[in-house]
């Protein structure tokens, strides 16, 4: 955590208690309630010139309060609250005077309080305290604000009072020691140094509030700013991923963020030859791939204030390989996946197949693979036995494809 230190002093937790001599009261002292904080648990301040000792209360942007007694003393006594004045270095005139067990003085503005308590007979004594009313102010430099496409500079302004003391006899004034923290964060989240000039390096691509906070003797102010985006987030989603050619694929960049612009790279894994893309810098282009393979894809995009970043899909674009296979046997009338005849073929562009009988007259012919025959010849049922086929393909990898071979039809019966 990043703390500025102010001047320091000796701190002690004690109280001196001045009585005539022979008289003692266990638990006389001035405490205070409704405070904010006790530094220190009531930061006991040494005065140098001195061997007194005095109470010190923080409030956290109001005024205080202080309560005296002397318990075990007899009743009524009488109560004189005054203040210190740095200027005479003497305390002046009552402020306020009133008779009880217990006087409770509230109010109270920054400064050095002393109780008079006493009963016209044997008590007379005094106490002192000092009160601080603090009031620390956070702040944000906006118009100092740098936001560049590869860091955010924010500037941070502090405003706290330093608090000082008196002896209240010398009249010798003292720094109270104390330090203040700055704390910085984002909605959303986003890591800032705690310093009070801070830079977020690669800034969120969202409107962030960015608050700066400062803690001052445990007293909190903050401020916040609200930073609209400059830079922009990359990212975009395929369908499908992967199939047979020809293989037409929708890019999908609804998911960037700030983006203003967009520029699409397609390369032949692991080739890194560009794929000619006539809508590169749509936001969801479509591209259709012939030739099988692995293909890589990135996407490029680039804000209104020209900041760019670039997302490459973990898994490349598959275009299957092409591939032809033929059965030599079919069924027809059983209800079976078998009741054509049909080739397994993939990433073919081109194809044919024939089908003879015995005797070398063509029975049936078809050229897209998802079709087949159907063992029928002009409609009528063809006489189960062995018939011969030609099976001819072409992939879009430029392989080639030629399989013959008998045939056998079932007929179920």
């Amino acid at each position: 955590m990043f703390a500025i230190r102010l001047p320091w002093l000796r701190f002690f937790t004690c109280l001196l208690l001045v009585f005539p001599a022979g008289i003692q009261f266990g638990g006389a002292q001035i405490t205070s309630s409704g405070y904010s904080t006790i530094v220190a648990g009531g930061y006991d301040v040494e005065y140098p010139d001195t061997v007194l000792k005095d109470n010190i209360y923080v409030f956290c942007n109001e005024n205080g309060t202080l309560s005296a007694s002397l318990p075990g003393a007899g009743s009524p006594l009488g109560f004189e609250w005054s203040r210190y004045d740095s200027l005479t270095g003497e305390y002046g005139a009552p402020f306020r005077s009133d008779s009880g067990s217990s006087s409770t003085a509230g109010n109270l503005e920054s400064g050095g309080y002393r109780v008079r308590i006493f009963d016209g007979e044997d008590i007379d004594t005094v106490f002192r305290a000092w009160i601080f009313v603090n009031s620390p102010l956070a702040g944000v430099d906006e118009e100092a604000t740098v936001s560049r496409c590869e860091a955010l500079d924010m500037f941070g302004t502090v405003g706290i009072e330093i608090f000082r003391y008196h002896d209240p006899f010398s009249g010798e004034a003292y720094e109270l020691p104390g330090e203040f923290t700055p704390v910085w964060t984002a909605d959303p989240f986003v890591s800032v140094p705690n310093r009070l000039q801070t830079r977020v390096w690669s800034p969120p691509p969202v409107t962030t509030a960015y608050t700066f906070e400062i803690s001052y003797y445990e007293c909190r102010s903050s401020y916040t700013v609200t930073e609209e985006p400059v830079t922009t987030k990359a990212e975009f989603t395929v369908d499908p991923e992967e199939e047979e050619a020809p293989l037409e694929v929708t890019f999908d960049a609804s998911a960037s963020l700030n983006a203003a612009e967009y520029k699409w790279y397609m390369f032949y894994h692991p080739d890194t030859t560009d794929l000619d893309i006539p809508d590169y810098r749509a936001e969801d282009p479509v591209h259709t791939y012939y030739i099988p393979g692995e293909y890589q894809v990135g996407l490029m995009t680039i804000s209104e204030y020209f900041c760019e970043n670039l997302f490459i899909l973990p898994d490349p674009v598959k275009v299957l390989p092409s591939e032809l296979e033929v059965p030599n046997v079919f069924s027809t009338g059983t209800g079976s996946s078998h009741e054509f005849f049909m080739v397994m073929a993939v990433s073919l562009r081109e194809f044919r197949a024939i089908v003879y009988n015995r005797y070398g007259r063509k029975v049936f012919e078809w050229t897209d693979p998802e079709e087949g025959w159907d063992g029928q010849i002009d409609g009528t049922p063809a006489s189960p036995g062995v018939y011969y086929y030609i099976v001819t393909g072409e992939g879009w990898d430029d392989i080639e494809y030629e399989f013959t071979g008998p045939l056998y039809l079932f007929r179920n019966r």
